[in-house]
């Protein structure tokens, strides 16, 4: 008796996998070509973007059979290296947008915040801008983005066979800020660069995105060799096609004290036997012409930084800081900072591929109407930067850009000047802020919900002070200015009030450490000792001055 049960069995089998077959040679069947085209509104020609195409069902669609998207690409795609195929049905990497991240698709830091606040979509995934996909009859949504200066695009439309159906997008600007002197670049970006195909793929992502200085990162551990390896370093390694760029950096030392961010270096600086000794490496890389230092992750106080950046801001080797990343926006630790008399230059680095994509964050740096790496790489040493997921900042004081210095006596006065420019679809701003020591000293609101906010306020100052620009736009995108740096009779922009208190976090933060590390448990550790004692001396001889100005202020107050 089992013997015919599983016979019938199997014949039922058959019959279903049969009909499954059918239903699917009928699907197939039932495909219509859709011809797709992305134009340049301002130069009229064929532009590689980034898209997502999605049907009533909500799922994900690729070009160019319109297979169903099973999962976003990995991190450790981008570890092994993307080959560009110069095909117009080429699809980039899938990348992942929305949801709780587990750094294998992007980071778990977004939380669930969109990786760019203005686009919802699931994914977003690299084309040529003229290519073909094959859909199934019904509705179907096709959304663009072309990096942030370009208003993003969605349509619904509908497919029905025959077909062919022929579709024609216009991406065009809703700024142009390299018009006016500002060039984009994401200071944080992790891909091998050694390969043709790997760089071939790098620049046509970074003019798919609008991104004109791709910093490629190649990434040291302690223990073992680089990964991310680029192609080399120096002049002679940098990429210019069409104005988007390739420069190659390094992300290390990696340690117990946070990451570090070598920019624009003519070779790779790495010491493993001295490896958490970070002011050495800050020593080596400025000893590059040219080339800076920077703290990755500010942002949100990632990777070991707490650690160890009240320890090594105190070199004065420190050009800028990631403070936006991964949607993260840390003014807090940034303002007191600055608050202890610390000139650093606000950058952005996406950190891709635990970003979602290259450019999601931006550093624009003021470097003229033409882009020269030079410049861009000076001109961010400087603090000329403002950054954004988003919106567009113009900032000055009397004139001068962020990360200026200006010279007045007290009783002075200063002009300071900031707008936010921004478009619906990429965020309303709904508040323009002038911050300094003293806290808030000019906001715009925006009720009627403008696209373009300003602040022109003179003020009389009477000591030293630092004053930035930032905006907040109601779906979460920020943009944050440099501060400009109003030196008042010689005076440091400390804070005399603030500052001793924050002083006392720094040296709480060097106690914990210390005792971390036993001095006599070796070479390492006692010369790590050696500079916890050096950020204590720095900051108690802060601290003693600065309450020593609070007092003379209090009686010049008090002076009839």
């Amino acid at each position: 008796m089992r013997m015919p049960l599983r016979r019938d069995r199997v014949l039922l089998l058959t019959a279903m996998a049969m009909m499954l077959s059918a239903v699917e040679n009928s699907v197939a069947a039932d495909m219509v070509p859709v011809h797709i085209r992305l134009l340049d509104a301002f130069s009229n020609k064929t532009t590689p973007a980034m898209i997502c195409i999605t049907g009533d069902d909500k799922k994900v669609r690729l070009p160019p059979d319109g297979r169903v998207l099973q999962q976003p690409s990995t991190t450790e795609e981008f570890a092994s290296g993307i080959s560009f195929q110069r095909d117009r049905n080429w699809v980039g990497p899938v990348r992942k947008m929305l949801g709780q991240g587990n750094n294998h698709d992007r980071s778990y830091v977004y939380q669930l915040r969109p990786s760019i606040p203005y686009w919802q979509e699931p994914v977003m995934y690299q084309v040529s801008g003229d290519f073909t996909i094959q859909l199934p009859p019904g509705r179907w949504r096709v959304a663009v983005e072309h990096g942030m200066e370009y208003v993003p695009v969605s349509e619904e439309f509908l497919v029905k066979p025959p077909g062919p159906v022929a579709k024609t997008f216009e991406l065009k600007r809703w700024i142009d800020l390299t018009r006016e002197g500002w060039w984009s670049g994401d200071v944080h970006v992790h891909h091998p660069s050694q390969k043709k195909e790997h760089r071939d793929f790098l620049l046509e992502y970074a003019k798919a995105e609008d991104l004109h200085v791709v910093n490629l990162l190649e990434v040291g551990h302690h223990d073992t060799d680089t990964t991310f390896k680029v192609e080399g370093f120096g002049h002679e390694h940098r990429i210019n096609r069409d104005g988007y760029c390739l420069v190659s950096g390094q992300e290390e030392p990696r340690g117990t004290f946070g990451h570090i961010i070598g920019l624009n270096i003519n070779s790779l600086v790495r010491d493993a036997s001295k490896y958490h000794l970070y002011d050495l490496a800050f020593e080596r890389i400025h000893q590059q012409p040219g080339a800076l230092v920077g703290y990755a992750h500010f942002s949100w106080n990632g990777c070991n930084l707490p650690r160890g950046f009240p320890t090594f801001v105190t070199t004065g080797e420190l050009d800028f800081i990631e403070l936006l990343q991964f949607s993260h926006l840390n003014a807090v630790d940034y303002y007191k900072y600055l608050n202890l008399g610390f000139k650093l230059t606000a950058a952005a680095g996406s950190d891709t591929p635990w970003g979602s994509t290259i450019g999601e964050v931006r550093t624009y740096v003021h470097t003229g109407p033409q882009l020269d790496l030079d410049e861009w790489f000076a001109g961010l040493k400087k603090g000329h930067t403002f950054v954004s997921n988003g919106p567009a900042l113009s900032f000055t004081v009397d004139g001068l850009l962020p990360g200026s210095e200006l010279t007045k006596a007290a009783g002075e006065t200063v002009v300071v000047k900031a707008k936010v420019r921004s478009h619906p679809a990429i965020g309303i701003p709904h508040s323009l802020i002038l911050v300094s020591n003293e806290g808030v000293i000019g906001e715009v609101e925006n009720p009627g919900k403008d696209a373009e906010l300003t602040i022109e306020l003179k003020q009389t100052v009477e000591r030293s002070r630092w004053i930035a620009a930032s905006t907040a736009c109601a779906n979460g995108a920020v943009a944050h200015s440099t501060p400009v740096y109003v030196i008042v009779d010689g005076h440091p922009t400390w804070s005399p009030t603030q500052g001793p208190d924050l002083v006392d976090e720094q040296l709480a933060a060097i106690e914990k450490i210390g005792a971390e590390f036993d001095p006599t448990a070796g070479e390492e550790a006692r010369s790590i000792h050696e500079r916890l004692n050096r950020a204590r001396l720095f900051y108690t001889y802060l601290k003693t001055v600065m309450r020593r100005q609070a007092k003379t202020a209090a009686a010049d107050v008090q002076t009839p």
